[in-house]
């Protein structure tokens, strides 16, 4: 059993047919096929079923137990392969959504490099759905996103909380405690913050009602909140970070449900990276016991959800 074996059986599985796998892998199909032959009789056992007639292929119940030890065996050539290369290279690839990287842990990430130096740190701005990708494919050792949604390969890991708040000109008619009805939803300045945070506004105001603008990055939101009548909901890292001396923050009656973050790990990982991880989860424990803006995730806050 060899590596490119093991490439070559995970990469039919993906693709349920042997011409899109020797394509992908810029070899003949003769050669994808002699592959997964070999491997099939050094395992004793049948991977894929061949049904005569069918261009696509079909996983047998052990091809299906395997997937998950083949997937380990390429991990651990990959990282034998890469400490070859960096042997003396701390490296930690970072993916998460753009608030995280923006606001939340900008911070983090210049004592990080200010207190371990020695550590080469990658930083990538994506989707929700993108980094969950990522971490999967070990491309980024760590994913930091808004949303929970389970992948077989992939630890999700609640680890910090925020409470959402209205953001506004501080010579607005808004006030603190303010209730929702009082907003008026063609003012807004919105931004799709998560799930959870679209059913409460699904609540508050009617869907056929459409916002003055709607935006994609946090940052975008000071650029349309000069005018006494307009509004936005945010959390407070964001509104730290663009309020300057015009606008302020209020509680509203009806309080947006808080955003949880969670950390994203693969639960194959990269055995070179694994204590670089855990170094950076130190240092990520403590900016979020110093950083007043947020607070650290307990049990419970899932449950007031």
């Amino acid at each position: 059993m060899n590596y490119e074996q093991i490439r070559t059986f995970l990469t039919i599985a993906s693709y349920r047919n042997i011409t899109a796998a020797a394509n992908h892998l810029y070899l003949s199909q003769s050669t994808v096929s002699n592959r997964v032959q070999a491997l099939e009789e050094e395992l004793g056992a049948q991977l894929f079923l061949r049904n005569k007639g069918q261009r696509n292929l079909e996983l047998t119940g052990y091809g299906n137990a395997f997937i998950p030890i083949a997937e380990q065996f390429a991990a651990l050539y990959k990282d034998t392969q890469a400490i070859k290369i960096h042997e003396d290279v701390r490296s930690l690839s970072i993916a998460a959504v753009d608030a995280v990287n923006t606001f939340t842990f900008t911070e983090l990430y210049r004592s990080l490099i200010r207190n371990h130096p020695e550590i080469s740190l990658r930083i990538m701005t994506h989707h929700s759905n993108e980094i969950h990708g990522l971490v999967e494919n070990r491309t980024a050792d760590i994913g930091f996103v808004f949303s929970r949604v389970n992948y077989p390969n992939i630890i999700s890991r609640p680890v910090y909380r925020e409470l959402m708040y209205l953001i506004c000109h501080k010579d607005s008619r808004y006030y603190e405690g303010m209730p929702c009805c009082e907003l008026d939803p063609e003012k807004e300045v919105s931004l799709n913050w998560g799930p959870d945070y679209q059913q409460w506004h699904s609540q508050h105001w009617p869907d056929d009602k459409y916002p003055l603008i709607s935006v994609n990055t946090g940052n975008m939101l000071q650029h349309f909140l000069k005018e006494k009548d307009i509004w936005a909901i945010a959390p407070m890292s964001v509104i730290k970070a663009i309020a300057g001396d015009n606008l302020v923050c209020y509680r509203l009656k009806e309080s947006p449900p808080p955003r949880i973050c969670y950390e994203l790990t693969g639960r194959y990982p990269n055995f070179a990276h694994v204590e670089t991880v855990k170094m950076f989860d130190e240092a990520l424990a403590e900016h979020i016991r110093a950083n007043s803006s947020i607070c650290e995730f307990e049990d419970w806050m899932l449950e007031k959800r």
